[in-house]
């Protein structure tokens, strides 16, 4: 029979090979370093300890309530050690060097306002815990607005949503508050646009309801066991989810739930779930991707709109390459078959520095614990729009650091934009109409002379002072000079000193044509702004006879037009009108049907004129 030992143990290295130690309720103990405690035998703990090493060549059990901040698992390789009973609660690090730990779900993974615990990486064939493990996701959300969130849970079984505790779910009709993401149900409505939701979105009516292993879920966080489900109003407190499954933990990579379907436009969007009780980097070089592209997409409630994040840097300042535990992310399939693996060294101790959840719930003592550093080279700018609504500002990037990037969507680089569901928006275009929130092409050919035109796209939910800011990131030559052209009012706003700020009326919801970046549009001198004559055309080659340009003269005004073909036959002409505030101008020449290399000529009001050689496919 095991009798109460009373324990004060302070710089002494212990081990109790083959014995029954009972540690009751009450007791003294302070172990302050790894494997000063190592217990070989049956234990039963009452008490909190800050670190206890399982060991020996023989199998034990483990009972009791108590709390341990780390917990080492070093066992001879094929003996188990058993929970048998209680629930010993992990409130650090759980680290997995050798043999099995039977969990049969008397374990459980804590989370709270000071720290969430976590797995370690390990090899396969090693360390392994097998059996059902509580995990808990502390979501801080007192005083805020009842909101959206992207949940994940670490198992590798299949769990049914009814298990998921900590907040209220409905599943009432009209007011179902927990959805999956059906990528075979995608029916191509991105973004808030309309407020439609997009059918891939699939929402869950009862408690029985499988969530398969792998895939996250949005869920409507509305109050905890006795909250309801109303859709608007502030939450009382903060709450804590907790769920039950089998750790992806036998240390073999995570082979993740991806899909792409054939012969339907627009497919390849995945939820997905961190499938390890660790924070992840999605840089890391133990994941796989193969006909994924970079970027990850994941909600912030705050912002009420998407972040998103490309192995280089975020959408927005702060966002990062570290995936909590109990996260989710979308990402986007670009080819069939696609393949996403993440495996143990995938885990990492660092901390992000941008939060979905709402605030950054980790150990300040964790082990090797440090900020994100990016260590990629870039160039760009960032630049945010804030307005009605919501005052969080929406963010994009530009980046102009990549000698392979394009001004179209390139999987390894860029990111669409997702857009939200309240407060100012902005993205940036292509020529394809395309909108990003990550959006990389070339780097500048010959700096201070090479111009570029970027549309912007600004929404917000109503009219009225909106502003938008701008600012220079990494390795940006100054030399490149930046500007904003507000072509409705036919302001061209410059850029000093790395920044620039806005403000205006938006007078409408979506304003597509009104603003453009501007990369050396304008140089700067002792005596002001200058603008040589320059005619851009947005795309070439084209695919219509639509065209929009770009015209920019320090002094005089675009008059009129001809296009030519190759043969040196007109095909079209026109006049400007001479009520377009901006230097964006659309012509249309029908003329212009045929594949093949055309002129076209550009004609100012003081009899200046400039060629463009144009391309149609």
């Amino acid at each position: 029979m095991m009798k109460p030992l009373l324990f004060l143990l302070s710089f002494l290295m212990v081990s109790l090979a083959e014995a029954q130690l009972y540690i009751p309720s009450g007791a003294v103990i302070k172990v302050t370093a790894p494997d000063m405690l190592i217990v070989d035998g049956d234990l039963q703990n009452n008490v909190s300890l800050d670190y206890l090493t399982i060991g020996g060549g023989t199998a034990q059990s483990i009972s009791g309530t108590g709390t341990i901040t780390n917990l080492k698992l070093n066992k001879t390789s094929g003996i188990t050690a058993t929970i048998t009973g209680g629930m010993q609660t992990v409130t650090g690090t759980l680290e997995l060097t050798s043999g099995t730990l039977a969990a049969g779900g008397y374990l459980t993974l804590q989370s709270t306002a000071t720290g969430t615990a976590r797995v370690s990486s390990h090899a396969g064939g090693t360390g392994q815990v097998t059996g059902e493990v509580n995990v808990e996701r502390y979501i801080d959300v007192n005083s805020r607005a009842k909101q959206w969130r992207i949940l994940g849970f670490p198992y590798s079984n299949n769990m049914t949503v009814g298990s998921i505790q900590g907040f209220s779910i409905d599943y009432t009709s009209g007011t179902r508050s927990v959805m999956f993401y059906n990528e075979g149900g995608d029916d191509g409505l991105y973004g808030a646009a309309n407020n439609v939701r997009n059918a891939g979105y699939q929402s869950f009516t009862g408690s029985s309801e499988t969530l398969a292993a792998g895939k996250g879920v949005m869920a409507w966080i509305y109050g905890n066991s006795g909250g309801t489900a109303s859709s608007s109003g502030t939450m009382s407190g903060s709450l804590t989810v907790s769920s039950k499954g089998v750790l992806n933990e036998s240390g073999s990579a995570v082979s993740m739930p991806v899909f792409h379907t054939a012969a339907r436009a627009k497919h390849g969007w995945n939820l997905l779930s961190n499938p390890f009780a660790s924070s992840i980097d999605w840089n890391s070089g133990a994941i796989t991707k193969t006909g994924i592209n970079n970027a990850i997409y994941r909600w912030h409630p705050q912002l009420a709109g998407w972040t998103s994040y490309n192995e280089s840097t975020g959408s927005h300042a702060g966002v990062d390459n570290i995936i909590e535990s109990g996260g989710a992310f979308f990402v986007e399939a670009s080819t069939d078959n696609p393949i996403l693996t993440i495996g143990q060294g995938a885990k990492t101790t660092t901390a992000t520095g941008y939060v979905h959840f709402g605030r950054a719930p980790r150990l300040s003592g964790m082990p090797g614990e440090q900020a994100p550093a990016n260590k990629l080279r870039l160039a760009g700018i960032r630049m945010s729009a804030t307005g009605q609504g919501n005052t969080f500002a929406d963010e994009a990037y530009l980046d102009l650091s990549k000698s392979d990037a394009t001004s179209g969507f390139d999987g390894q680089y860029d990111a669409v934009s997702m857009g939200r569901s309240s407060g100012a928006g902005i993205a940036v275009k292509d020529d394809k109409q395309q909108v990003y929130s990550l959006q990389f092409d070339r780097t500048i050919r010959e700096d201070g002379v090479e111009k570029r035109y970027y549309p912007l796209k600004v929404t917000t939910p109503a009219k009225g002072e909106t502003t938008l800011e701008f600012w220079t990131e990494g390795d940006w030559n100054a030399l490149n000079s930046v500007s904003l052209i507000d072509q409705k009012d036919g302001r061209t706003i410059p850029m000093k000193g790395g920044r620039l700020s806005y403000a205006f009326n938006l007078d409408e919801l979506k304003s597509e044509n009104r603003f453009l970046l501007a990369i050396n549009h304008v140089k700067l001198s002792p005596d002001g702004l200058t603008s040589p004559f320059d005619v851009k055309l947005l795309g070439n080659p084209v695919t219509t006879p639509t065209m929009d340009l770009i015209i920019t003269h320090p002094t005089a005004a675009a008059a009129r037009w001809m296009l030519l073909n190759a043969a040196g036959q007109q095909v079209g002409s026109g006049a400007f009108a001479k009520d377009v505030p901006g230097v964006q101008h659309r012509v249309s020449a029908p003329g212009m049907n045929a594949t093949g290399n055309y002129i076209l000529k550009v004609y100012m009001d003081n009899g200046e004129e400039k060629i463009v050689r144009v391309i149609k496919n």
